[in-house]
């Protein structure tokens, strides 16, 4: 694992902060390795919602190229944590990226890879998904309980697929919804707020600049920090792990 750069801050939040995007992929890789050998060692599935972006895909290429070989594939089970509404060949796709840079490269089963289906009808495909976690995952609180959930933050404070303009899938019913994005007005499929902060554990990839000063909002509770969705997830899960760069953390 790469030595942080800092030491880790005490606050509500696990905060680890890296030199480069590369370390702190890195120790997300280490993370997801220690924690599906010791549900090998259980003999359980290692149950992980991914989600998309450019940080993501570095942790990806990553883990295709170090550690192929390391990680217990057979124990592990890949589920979305969103997905764009078009097919899995779109340049776009969450998916798509994922095989590309890493499903493809690992000896990972298709029979454990439980992809959101971006090319069928969003509200039909909620629907399915959800059902299809209920019959997959272990309920807590009568909701599906992930191992881990990955998730990333935008440079508007939104999280998953739940962007400022509609909050209130974090407290849907529903664990998975259709949400529209507020700039392309393009339809997305997004596990919601009571099923992440559902799962054992939620971590936090965040890389680069444009995303310090809304971090620095979150983190401390500060100006306007209850228009993020990130907040919510910051605020109720148990507690979330934040793993930054420098460049993200440096208002902190």
């Amino acid at each position: 694992m790469m030595e942080k750069t800092y030491k880790e801050t005490k606050m509500d939040s696990n905060i680890h902060i890296f030199e480069t995007p590369e370390q702190t992929a890195h120790a997300v890789a280490e993370l997801i390795l220690a924690t599906a050998k010791e549900k090998n060692k259980l003999s359980l599935p290692f149950n992980v919602a991914l989600s998309g972006g450019n940080t993501p895909k570095l942790l990806f290429t990553i883990l295709a190229n170090e550690y192929a070989d390391s990680i217990p594939w057979h124990f592990v089970r890949l589920f979305w944590v969103d997905e764009r509404c078009m097919p899995p060949t779109h340049a776009e796709s969450n998916f798509g990226m994922t095989y590309e840079s890493l499903l493809k490269n690992v000896p990972i089963h298709d029979s454990n890879i439980f992809r959101m289906l971006g090319e069928v009808d969003s509200e039909k495909e909620a629907k399915r998904y959800q059902t299809l976690l209920e019959a997959q995952l272990p309920l807590k609180n009568g909701l599906p309980r992930f191992d881990l959930i990955l998730l990333g933050m935008g440079d508007d404070g939104h999280t998953a697929s739940i962007f400022p303009n509609n909050m209130s899938l974090l407290h849907s019913d529903s664990a998975v919804a259709v949400s529209t994005h507020p700039v392309s007005g393009q339809k997305r499929i997004t596990l919601t707020g009571n099923i992440i902060n559902n799962a054992e554990k939620v971590v936090f990839l965040i890389t680069g600049s444009s995303k310090s000063s809304v971090l620095q909002q979150i983190i401390h509770r500060k100006q306007s920090f209850k228009d993020f969705p990130t907040s919510y997830i910051h605020a109720h899960s148990l507690p979330a792990d934040f793993y930054l760069d420098k460049a993200a953390a440096m208002e902190l």
